[in-house]
């Protein structure tokens, strides 16, 4: 039985499967789809006939660095496996990709590990240092920061808050984080209150909304929708289950009305 991954429109029913290259059969497999479409007006967000790019990422058990590669509606075919210059840590299998500018960024499985970019316009595939701090898992989100760099949300259970950091590179080259906001989770109201003595009550970063600019957060039982920019939030359903959450929103169809 071959691998393949499953390409799905929701709104349409089209379903693609593509095969995937032996190369990623030997760790943990994350893909993303992303738009193909370059004709002039063309405006993301309907994009269920036009061409279409699926990148594929794998993390390796051994010591083997992280591979990556495209895969192209218009020519059905995958292009060249691209490869880190390192290893990294075994990646979580469990995070998402954001799209930041025009690269690709997975997160490890803890902040301190670092992240993995996928830049599309060179093709490459490099693991970067991450900011200082935690090492909880799913305990942090790559987010865009507010420049349109690549930045990383973060829980802090010592401050039981959200810090903000931001990925800058110097005119030399040299990057750093650089932390540009802090939010304190006792200043958002809708968020259950703490009560003095229990564990720490956001307990985890479940999902990001690159639309919304929206984080999932998990609150004892409870999860909910945090925007980052207004502050508003509000509670989506109540589970005992951790686990990710894929960001959707419905649509409708247009129609006329006859008089």
């Amino acid at each position: 039985m071959r691998a393949e991954v499953l390409v799905c429109d929701p709104i349409t029913g089209d379903r693609r499967h593509v095969p995937i290259p032996p190369e990623f059969m030997i760790g943990y497999v994350k893909g993303t789809v992303l738009c193909a479409a370059q004709n002039k007006g063309h405006v993301h967000g309907a994009c269920h006939s036009t061409p279409l790019k699926v990148v594929l990422l794998v993390t390796c058990h051994n010591d083997s660095p992280p591979l990556a590669s495209v895969y192209s509606s218009e020519s059905d075919t995958w292009g060249d496996i691209i490869s880190a210059k390192a290893p990294c840590p075994i990646y979580s299998g469990g995070y998402l990709s954001t799209l930041v500018g025009n690269a690709f960024y997975w997160p490890l499985m803890h902040a301190n590990d670092g992240i993995l970019e996928f830049d599309l316009d060179r093709q490459s595939l490099d693991v970067l240092e991450g900011p200082p701090g935690t090492d909880i898992p799913l305990g942090h989100q790559i987010i865009p920061a507010k420049d349109g760099t690549v930045g990383i949300a973060m829980l802090s259970r010592r401050y039981h808050d959200i810090q903000m950091w931001q990925r800058k590179v110097n005119s030399n080259g040299v990057a750093t984080w650089v932390m540009w906001k802090t939010i304190g989770t006792h200043n958002i109201p809708e968020l259950r209150p703490r009560i003095e003595g229990e564990e720490p009550w956001v307990k985890f970063i479940l999902g990001y909304d690159e639309d919304t600019d929206g984080i999932i957060l998990y609150v004892k039982h409870d999860v909910y929708m945090v925007q980052l920019k207004s502050m508003q939030c509000r509670r989506l359903f109540g589970s005992w289950n951790v686990t990710h959450y894929h960001c959707f929103k419905s649509f409708y169809a247009p129609a006329s009305l006859h008089h």
